[in-house]
């Protein structure tokens, strides 16, 4: 198993939408104050929006200026431009849009122009609240998106996300699982385009273990 240097800080928060159970926790929101460079650490990755919008401005000035964003939303939730936009937006969350939020846009707004925020439902995609409902192509996507980022451990491109049920079937081993050992809801959550947290740690975690992964 991977180094304990990876462990996550727990708490037993859920966030909207999803049920806490014993294979996902969460961070505290001190970890994101804890010291180190990116370097030493390993870049984090926020995987909730709904979960940073919780936390508030002052976390968001503790983000590192070179984390990663990877919202399971659709943008166009966050900064909705047209009268059906900003209906599906206020449908799935207020806070999207909550001028009280407004810094955290600004934020992402930054991270969007050097490439380090994915939005996992494409735009134009037609959700119908199931949690795994997403497209097919997503993660394909997002193992793009990944690649061409640099990782500051090691100097190198990030890998290739693990997008082969094989890998999952045969050479996943439960006891390397840092979030989620259910292969099956793994696969089928990728396979899906899914934003199920547990199964999305796992996968981000397997494939690429240097990542910082915070809900």
């Amino acid at each position: 198993c991977f180094s304990s240097s990876l462990e996550f800080k727990l708490s037993r928060i859920p966030l909207l939408g999803h049920k806490m159970d014993d294979t996902v926790s969460a961070p505290e929101a001190p970890a994101c104050l804890e010291p180190g460079t990116s370097a030493q650490r390993g870049r984090k990755i926020f995987i909730s929006l709904s979960g940073l919008l919780r936390e508030g401005e002052a976390y968001w000035k503790a983000i590192p200026d070179d984390a990663l964003f990877f919202f399971g939303s659709k943008r166009s939730w966050v900064f909705p431009e047209t009268d059906a936009e900003k209906k599906e937006s206020r449908q799935q969350n207020r806070q999207y849009t909550s001028e009280t939020n407004a810094p955290m846009r600004d934020l992402i707004l930054a991270k969007e122009a050097r490439g380090e925020v994915f939005w996992l439902k494409p735009p134009g995609f037609v959700y119908n609240g199931s949690l795994y409902h997403g497209h097919p192509d997503a993660f394909p996507k997002a193992s793009e998106w990944l690649q061409a980022l640099t990782d500051p451990v090691t100097g190198k491109p990030y890998s290739p996300l693990r997008l082969d049920p094989q890998w999952w079937k045969t050479t996943f081993r439960a006891c390397d699982a840092k979030r989620d050992k259910r292969v099956e809801t793994i696969v089928m959550n990728f396979q899906n385009g899914a934003h199920d947290y547990g199964p999305v740690m796992e996968l981000l975690h397997q494939s690429c273990p240097t990542l910082d992964i915070m809900w």
